[in-house]
């Protein structure tokens, strides 16, 4: 069996989607379709983007594009997907969304039947793609909402895989597994070390944190993680690494994405989600977009590890056993990619001890330990 995985969120999905996919012990490196839809410190553009935003894009079939190591974003774009696709042990390809539920359905089956794949795995790091539409703490349920949507009406076999429940800070862990419960979720070998090792570290410079947590978590990192730029506190236990397989069909009757089935846009579909949820995240990103356009970004130097220190520190205060290398870098101001690598380089140098992808220690130490 050959599996198409997709990943329902974008970037950190497709990383968590391809040390997945290497468990399964298929012949040749996996297929991952994802989204280009990065954090803005990545792509300063709000919302996704669309294959016409990209050069240099391997067209293998009708609505079946490759990123490459050499596609490049045009327009003041930016992506993560042709470094990704350089370093990752996977082939990408490009899920579009402009053409809502409807067309991804069409990129998708023409995936399947150009690489002779067999089902569809889904992949939802934090779960928050089970939400009913109601939950008070989402966030951001379009993207895996309309990836759901799609996958379903093409009529493949299809599963919704959950890893890493909670890490996303929206859906509590405890309200995920209820639902996965109801929805006679099979498990599926958790995630440890060797299963991360070949992507963990794209997380030295790939800024995704719910991913980057839960690659942590399968090192055998444990304890409470002060995340996002509003300090939340969500926590690594024995329990994240766990693998979740649901029936997407089943799951997609119960959420919002039954609602998005037959949308042929992208503003259609972010409209749908809209009125069901009162959630959209592209606006969110459209305001916070403003916000950094009014500041410079800020790249670390020595002269910040004072700050990083008493930030750890306020961290530990509340309880918090390790920061995450995305909350430092929004607390320094340091919100491009260029300036984030430059907080990674600076903690791998002068903080080793504190420092791995993804995570600081908020207490000094030789080892990072649990």
């Amino acid at each position: 069996m050959r599996t198409l995985i997709v990943a329902a969120g974008g970037g950190g999905d497709a990383i968590t989607g391809a040390a997945i996919a290497g468990c399964q012990g298929m012949s040749g490196p996996p297929v991952v379709m994802t989204y280009s839809w990065d954090r803005l410190m990545v792509d300063p553009l709000p919302g996704p983007r669309i294959a016409a935003d990209f050069t240099g894009l391997h067209q293998l079939a009708p609505h079946v594009l490759e990123v490459v190591a050499t596609t490049t974003p045009i327009g003041g774009a930016g992506s993560s997907l042709p470094r990704l696709a350089a370093e990752l042990p996977a082939r990408l390809l490009l899920l579009d969304p402009s053409g809502g539920a409807v067309g991804m359905a069409r990129q998708i089956a023409a995936t399947v039947e150009f690489f002779q794949l067999d089902d569809i795995d889904i992949v939802d790091v934090g779960g928050d793609a089970l939400t009913n539409g109601a939950d008070p703490e989402l966030r951001s349920p379009l993207a895996d909402q309309l990836a759901l949507a799609a996958c379903v009406r093409t009529g493949l076999p299809t599963r919704l895989l959950i890893a890493g429940a909670g890490l996303d800070g929206e859906l509590p862990a405890a309200l995920i597994a209820e639902r996965l419960a109801l929805l006679d979720a099979q498990q599926l070998p958790p995630l440890d070390a060797a299963a991360v090792a070949p992507v963990r570290h794209v997380f030295g410079w790939h800024p995704s944190e719910a991913s980057g947590l839960l690659a942590a978590a399968a090192t055998g990192r444990r304890g409470k993680v002060e995340v996002r730029d509003a300090g939340d506190h969500i926590e690594m236990t024995d329990a994240t690494t766990k693998v979740s397989a649901v029936d997407a069909k089943r799951a997609a009757d119960v959420t919002p994405a039954v609602h998005l089935t037959d949308t042929a846009s992208l503003d259609e579909a972010e409209r749908t989600i809209r009125e069901v949820t009162g959630v959209s995240e592209i606006a969110y990103e459209i305001k916070k977009a403003m916000r950094l356009a009014a500041r410079q970004a800020h790249e670390p130097t020595t002269a910040d590890l004072p700050a990083v220190d008493r930030i750890a520190d306020d961290a530990r205060a509340h309880g918090a056993e390790f920061i995450s290398v995305r909350r430092l870098s929004e607390l320094l101001g340091a919100t491009t990619l260029p300036a984030f690598d430059a907080l990674t380089d600076l903690l791998s140098t002068d903080r080793a001890a504190r420092y791995e992808p993804s995570l600081y220690r908020t207490t000094s130490g030789r080892h990072l330990g649990r």
